[in-house]
């Protein structure tokens, strides 16, 4: 099997998810099935009602149990019946990307993106918020009396994620 891919979607408030497709599914889905074998005969249709009952939608969960079990999906088949049963309901724009693909996560909760799919940008504002949040619970944590007038203005004036990222007192660099 090639690269392990990751499902990356925009969730409603434009912030950015990541799903990471379990492997032993898609083997399921690719291969010869029998997720639940030795389950009793009404076991899928209970699985296909849970699963209808939070959000997945009748046909995703259908698709996805059936292709849990009975298996002979393509690869991108089974991919995109994961993407139905577990991101689709949750945000637009899913995509397959791989792991390459993914930004630095050091800003993780700062990822933006369209509805409609495309790039990760990083939302400034956002990351500067949680770059002051990242240096008041450390300097808390160690018991750190930074100047904050000081630390605030330099993460005020960074204009890239590269350079806020940069913005770590030396101390606390070691």
């Amino acid at each position: 099997m090639p690269d392990h891919r990751l499902i990356v979607y925009t969730r409603d408030d434009g912030g950015v998810s990541v799903c990471a497709p379990s492997q032993t599914a898609l083997r399921y889905m690719t291969h010869g099935g029998g997720r639940w074998d030795g389950f009793d005969p009404g076991f899928l249709d209970r699985q296909i009602e849970a699963q209808s009952q939070n959000g997945v939608g009748e046909t995703a969960a259908r698709q996805f149990v059936h292709a849990m079990q009975f298996g002979g999906c393509t690869e991108a088949e089974g991919y995109a019946i994961m993407r139905d049963r577990f991101c689709a309901h949750l945000g637009t724009g899913c995509e397959l990307w791989t792991r390459d693909d993914i930004p630095d996560r050091w800003f993780r909760n700062a990822w933006r993106r369209s509805h409609n799919g495309g790039p990760i940008v990083i939302h400034m504002l956002a990351a500067k918020h949680l770059q002051l949040s990242r240096l008041r619970n450390y300097a808390k944590q160690k018991d750190l009396d930074l100047r904050w007038p000081l630390w605030r203005e330099r993460v005020r004036k960074a204009e890239t994620p590269e350079a806020l990222k940069a913005i770590w007192p030396n101390m606390l660099k070691s």
